[in-house]
C-alpha cells in the first residue's frame, strides 16, 4: 500500500504541474508535452483544469480510504486520519518546495520547471503579503512560515473533529498542536537531506560531462547552484575538486540530522 501512496503522490505533483500549465505550454513546450501526455487519458478536452482538484481530492480519499480498511471504527478513524495527516504533509512539503525552487526562476538555466513551480507557490506568497506587505527576494521565508502554519492549525481542527465524533471528547488541544506543528518541522527538515542527496548527485554527474540540455540536468542544476556559487567564493575550487560540493553537501546532511533531532521529541 505505500508503493501505491507514493505512485499517488507523484502523480498528484504531476497533476499539480498540470494544472498551471497553458495551453500553448501542453502542445509547444517539452515538459508541457510530457505533463499532457500523462494527464490526457484523464481529463476532458475542454475545461481540463476544472477537474484537476476533483481527481486530486478523489486520489487522496481513495487512496486513505484503502489504507484505513479495518473492523472497527475506532481503529478505521485512527488509520484514516494517519493517512490525511500524511498527506497534509506531503502537500505543506510540496509547497515550499515549489516556492523555493520557483524562486530560482530568474536564473539563466532551469526553463519551464522553475516557471510553473513560481505560479504553484505564487498563490501562498499573495496570501502572505495580504499580512506582510515585502518585497519579492525576501517573501519566500514568510510564506514558507504560512504554509507551515496553516498545515498545522488545518491538521489540529481535523485531529478535534474526529476526537468529537468518534472517541466523543476533546484531548489535550496544547500537546496536540505542539506533537503537529513538531511533526510539520520534520518534514520539513527532511527538504535538507534531499538537498544533500541532490547536491550528492550534482557532484557525481560533474565528472561524466551531462548534457546541459538535458531537463534532469537543468533541474539538478538550478537546485544547487544558487548554494554553491557564493561557496565557490569563499572556497575556490583546488585544481579539478571542488570542495564547496562536498562542503555543501555535509552542511545539509547533518543540519538535517541535527534540526530533525531537536524535535523529535515533541513529535
Amino acid at each position: 500500500m505505500s508503493f501505491v501512496i507514493f505512485l499517488a503522490k507523484v502523480y498528484i505533483i504531476i497533476l499539480l504541474l498540470r494544472s498551471v500549465c497553458s495551453k500553448q505550454e501542453l502542445v509547444f513546450n517539452p515538459l508541457g508535452k510530457v505533463l499532457a501526455k500523462l494527464t490526457n487519458p484523464i481529463l476532458p478536452a475542454k475545461n481540463s483544469n476544472k477537474f484537476i482538484a476533483l481527481w486530486i481530492f478523489g486520489i487522496v480519499i481513495i487512496t486513505s480510504l484503502i489504507s484505513a480498511v479495518s473492523t472497527n471504527i475506532t481503529e478505521f478513524s485512527s488509520k484514516f486520519l494517519a493517512s490525511f495527516t500524511n498527506y497534509v504533509y506531503f502537500f505543506m512539503v510540496s509547497y515550499v518546495a515549489f516556492m523555493i525552487i520557483g524562486s530560482l526562476g530568474n536564473r539563466p538555466i532551469g526553463g519551464g520547471i522553475t516557471s510553473l513551480c513560481f505560479r504553484l507557490g505564487l498563490p501562498w506568497v499573495k496570501i502572505t503579503r495580504m499580512f506582510i506587505p515585502i518585497s519579492s527576494g525576501k517573501i519566500v521565508i514568510p510564506a514558507i512560515i504560512t504554509v507551515y502554519i496553516l498545515s498545522s492549525f488545518l491538521l489540529l481542527l481535523v485531529n478535534t473533529l474526529v476526537s468529537l465524533l468518534v472517541l466523543k471528547t476533546i484531548g489535550n488541544t496544547v500537546e496536540i498542536l505542539v506533537s503537529i506543528m513538531a511533526s510539520g518541522a520534520y518534514n520539513l527538515f527532511n527538504l535538507l537531506f534531499y538537498m544533500s542527496v541532490i547536491l550528492g548527485i550534482r557532484a557525481l554527474i560533474s565528472w561524466v560531462s551531462p548534457d546541459p540540455r538535458n531537463m534532469l540536468v537543468q533541474f539538478i542544476y538550478v537546485i544547487t547552484e544558487p548554494v554553491l556559487e557564493p561557496l565557490r567564493k569563499l572556497i575556490p575550487p583546488v585544481g579539478f575538486i571542488d570542495f564547496s560540493a562536498l562542503i555543501a553537501i555535509l552542511g545539509f546532511y547533518f543540519s538535517s540530522i541535527i534540526l530533525k533531532g531537536l524535535v523529535t521529541p515533541f513529535v
